[in-house]
């Protein structure tokens, strides 16, 4: 008598429902209708609910939803409490730096939803079988070379203070280091990154996908 095979748990996690609906329906196409199990929430307090009191085989993931987390903080909470989740981002973000953080912390697929849902399939259906997937309109050399990893870690900690509105004064002496130590770290950040002024930087983060630093 041969084994029955237990469906594929897939929880989709969406708050724009004709994207949930193309998904599953696509997803049930692709897979087959009797061998996966489809789910979705449409925050992330909901999403971090679910992952909590049930297990997932497969979770496809936008990184701003409504909730109390979005982004990299997250996928690191998800991560988590289900380490071995196989999560597919699937965002309206592009940003090749944000991307390749993901991925390092164990995302096994992100894709642009400007590329479409055929593109999100695809690597739903490359991560079903074992792979890795990348949006091929994501450029990770460029995040591999982007001026950020120019900054030492002190300089990073300095440009992440500032664009949280703290002062000099102030992240000198939450850091223990002097004043001329942190001006210091402040100028040759702004120099690498190619900014004029300390008020540039919100604005750069955000543009480069690295504004979760801020959260």
């Amino acid at each position: 008598m041969s084994k029955v095979q237990t469906p594929a748990r897939f929880l989709i996690a969406d708050d724009h429902p004709i994207i949930v609906v193309a998904l599953a329906e696509m997803l049930k196409s692709a897979l087959g209708q009797d061998r996966i199990l489809v789910d979705s929430v449409t925050d992330s307090d909901s999403l971090i609910f679910r992952l909590q009191a049930e297990a997932w085989d497969y979770l496809v993931l936008d990184l701003h939803m409504p909730g109390r987390l979005k982004s990299v903080p997250l996928l690191q909470a998800i991560l988590t409490m289900q380490p071995r989740l196989c999560v597919v981002i699937y965002t309206g973000v592009r940003h090749p730096c944000l991307a390749q953080t993901l991925l390092d912390m164990g995302a096994r697929a992100f894709v642009s939803k400007s590329s479409g849902p055929q593109v999100a399939i695809e690597a739903i259906s490359n991560v079903v079988a074992g792979d890795a997937y990348v949006d091929p309109v994501i450029d990770l050399e460029a995040a591999k070379n982007h001026p950020w990893h120019q900054l030492t870690s002190g300089e990073r900690a300095v440009v992440i203070a500032l664009a949280r509105g703290e002062n000099l004064q102030a992240i000198a002496i939450d850091s223990d280091r002097s004043y001329k130590t942190v001006t210091t770290h402040k100028y040759n950040a702004l120099r690498k990154l190619g900014l004029r002024s300390k008020d540039e930087l919100g604005q750069y983060l955000e543009h480069h996908g690295l504004d979760y630093l801020l959260q």
